[in-house]
């Protein structure tokens, strides 16, 4: 009888662990689908689409997804042009290391994030791929600052 009572607990505890897993998995599968669509969002306001109501967009990509049914090469010359548009925004960004010797203004500080840079608490620096560097230079006027490209 004992040993059927042991089989019995590791039986629940494997079902405890499934279940612990299950529920794991169930969290990244909603992490990665919050991520997806926060992607989508953002390629949204990339495009300069932002400023539609809800309505007027959905019946844009409805009406994309109608077009592409109707023409199927049509998806092809989209991803062409959106390779290019990427790709042309990739050549065009500088990666650098902003350094400050002194604490910047709170609307200083939104100027800087408005280019792309991050701050980094651990070394004190901004960072990042900034797309404009001498309008992040003009919107620094004033402030003594070393800006270094990697």
């Amino acid at each position: 009888m004992e040993v059927v009572d042991k089989l019995k607990t590791k039986l629940q505890q494997k079902k405890n662990k499934l279940a612990a897993e299950e529920i794991k998995l169930a969290l990244k599968e909603r992490k990665m689908r919050t991520r997806h669509l926060i992607e989508l969002g953002g390629l949204v306001v990339k495009a300069g689409l932002d400023h539609l109501e809800a309505n007027t967009l959905y019946g844009a990509l409805f009406s994309l997804k109608q077009a592409l049914i109707d023409n199927p090469d049509l998806q092809r010359q989209w991803t062409e042009a959106g390779k290019a548009i990427f790709d042309k925004e990739a050549k065009s960004k500088t990666a650098i290391i902003l350094k400050l010797n002194e604490k910047p203004a709170p609307e200083i500080r939104t100027h800087i994030r408005e280019h792309g840079l991050k701050w980094n608490t651990l070394r004190q620096e901004w960072y990042g791929y900034c797309l404009d560097l001498d309008a992040l230079k003009k919107d620094l006027q004033g402030i003594e600052f070393n800006i270094e490209k990697i």
